[in-house]
């Protein structure tokens, strides 16, 4: 009786949702069709036969399968049951190739909340060195991260990824990958990192050789959702990218993170802050990315963190900054960034004491535009920090040279040929037509600061609604130097072209919004040209203390834009701005005369 009854519980659940009742392989031994080879791959027909691949995974001591192919032949439905994924934790993860042939798994539950407690939630868990998936689409369902950790990674295609080396060279490749409408939720832990296809990346190199990870031609149309977390990161492709190197030695060390050809088309909603110092940062494409290179005793670590030709479509919402030391960043591309680069004399744990090295981070997105609404989050407290762009929420270049001059560090930022057309609101923080806040930060008397946004324009609105308490700009909200930076950020060759732009008369400027700590001078803002329809902005010339903030040119550059390395096409008529080459997707936007 017993079991009758939780039969009938359990056909009651399918028929709802998706149920607990966990997908493996019911048909005892199983051997994969093929030889495993890129030319005669293992052939995966069958939910079973898929089950099976997760089962010898995970199992202990589990196989990863490196070096070995397989391809999907069918599309599936995984249906009512959960999924646990292939590559449950660190200690299984998953390193063949899997070519999805284009086919589609349809119906993919994945709730680690209701299972094992584990870390990465996704059709892949954790995917290691060497693992390439390919032209895969997952369509509908639900991901839901854990909640019981104090970590967790979430997406639709993968949860964790983790290149890493010694020495030598090694890769991690995700291509011609899409999330077709499921629905992506992140975990309320400590750190939730959720994407629409994957939760995070990290790509490190700590000896003599290379790593990277590269995400091509990717797109989601899910919607993202992040949990309330110290530090929630969203992001429609990714929620988390790092490219890092560090050696220590007469080595050079590289870690390299590359997006390029991807887009987003769902709605992604930042998480709220939860605690003390608690960052929040989601955008369209990824919410939070960090090339770092550490270098030490004669050794040279270098991260980067690259991305082109992307574009977001969807509606990218902010969380809450909820106490006086959090901060929230909302972004069309992406809501943080960073190029940060360290060098010192060797580490006190080796045996080289006297020599010199050299660490650079390199962040820098190129050939990507926004067309989606992009909305900040509210500072919930008097002392919290929120920041919304068209492009990007906040961005750095930071560097640090040890204080005995035995390092140098080298950091930049740079976004070229980018362009925004979506309406950007920041209500309670700083606001810009393409960024949110530019900083440059730097520490010790070693080191070399670049940060510019170059060849760019801004359309939409900043602020359309009513004039609030917010730092706007038409460029950016804020440029910020640190106390201890050699140089300021730049912006230069830029186009505001707004329809409204709203925010305090002191703080809203049609350029940049405010500058803290820099001289205003030509080198800050250069031939720049702004037009706006109507809003509240300061001096209709742009100008502060008599000092010219925005370095208005009298047209736009149309004829000369960036005509070297041929980026943009300028349409016939002058009513409307120009366009990026190579990038499909794109509307006219008419310039707001």
């Amino acid at each position: 009786m017993k079991q009758i009854t939780l039969l009938i519980f359990f056909l009651c659940a399918a028929q709802l949702s998706a149920q607990k009742g966990d997908w493996y392989n019911d048909e005892g031994g199983y051997t994969f069709e093929g030889l495993g080879t890129k030319d005669e791959p293992f052939l995966i027909s069958s939910i079973s036969g898929l089950a099976y691949l997760a089962d010898q995974v995970n199992m202990t001591p589990g196989n990863p399968y490196g070096g070995v192919c397989f391809k999907l032949t069918q599309d599936l439905d995984i249906g009512a049951h959960y999924w646990i994924s292939i590559g449950c934790d660190a200690a299984h993860p998953f390193q063949g190739n899997f070519d999805g042939n284009g086919k589609t798994i349809h119906n993919l539950y994945v709730n680690n909340s209701n299972s094992e407690g584990y870390p990465a939630s996704g059709l892949f868990g954790y995917l290691g060195n060497g693992s390439r998936i390919e032209n895969l689409t997952i369509e509908g369902g639900q991901i839901t991260g854990d909640a019981s950790l104090s970590i967790s990674y979430t997406g639709s295609l993968a949860g964790y990824m983790l290149c890493s080396a010694t020495d030598g060279e090694d890769s991690i490749i995700i291509r011609n990958c899409h999330n077709n409408h499921a629905r992506v939720i992140g975990g309320e832990t400590a750190h939730s990192n959720t994407g629409g296809l994957l939760g995070e990346g990290y790509a490190f190199c700590d000896g003599n050789g290379s790593v990277y990870i590269l995400i091509e031609n990717c797109s989601n149309s899910g919607e993202v959702i992040a949990a309330s977390s110290n530090y929630p990161y969203t992001g429609g492709i990714i929620g988390k990218g790092r490219g890092h190197g560090y050696c220590d030695g007469m080595a050079s060390s590289s870690g390299s993170f590359i997006i390029s050809s991807c887009a987003n088309n769902g709605t992604i909603t930042g998480g709220h802050t939860r605690g003390d110092e608690a960052v929040s940062s989601a955008g369209g494409i990824f919410g939070y990315g960090y090339a770092s290179g550490d270098g030490y005793g004669f050794s040279e670590g270098s991260g980067v963190f690259t991305v082109y030709l992307c574009v977001n479509n969807g509606f990218v919402k902010g969380g809450d900054a909820t106490s006086a030391s959090a901060m929230s960043f909302a972004g069309g591309i992406f809501g943080y960034g960073d190029g940060y680069g360290y060098g010192d004399k060797s580490n006190i744990n080796h045996t080289i004491n006297n020599g010199n090295g050299y660490g650079s981070g390199k962040f820098s997105i190129t050939s990507c535009a926004n067309q989606g609404v992009v909305g900040g989050g509210n500072a919930l407290d008097q002392g919290a920090v929120t920041a919304a762009g068209g492009i990007f929420g906040c961005s750095f270049a930071s560097a640090s040279g040890d204080e005995q001059g035995k390092g140098y560090g080298y950091g930049a930022f740079s976004m070229r040929n980018c362009y925004n057309a979506g309406d950007v609101s920041g209500p309670s923080g700083c606001a810009g037509g393409l960024g949110g806040w530019i900083s440059t930060n730097g520490n010790g008397p070693n080191h070399t600061l670049s940060a510019i946004i170059q060849d760019c324009f801004a359309a939409g609105s900043v602020n359309k609604e009513a004039p609030s308490s917010a730092v706007c700009g038409g460029i950016v909200g804020r440029i910020h130097k640190a106390d201890e930076a050699n140089s300021s950020p730049r912006i230069d060759r830029c186009v505001a072209a707004l329809t409204c732009l709203n925010g305090t008369e002191e703080n809203t400027f049609r350029i940049a919004g405010q500058v803290i700590n820099a001289p205003i001078s030509s080198r800050l803002l250069s031939d720049n040209y702004a037009y706006v329809s109507k809003g509240n902005w300061g001096m209709t010339n742009t100008v502060r203390n008599g000092a010219e903030w925005s370095g208005l040119m009298s047209a736009p550059p149309m004829n000369e834009w960036n005509a070297t390395e041929n980026a943009w096409q300028f349409p016939r008529s002058n009513n409307v701005m120009p366009r990026l080459r190579g990038l499909p997707g794109q509307t006219n936007v008419p310039v707001p005369y």
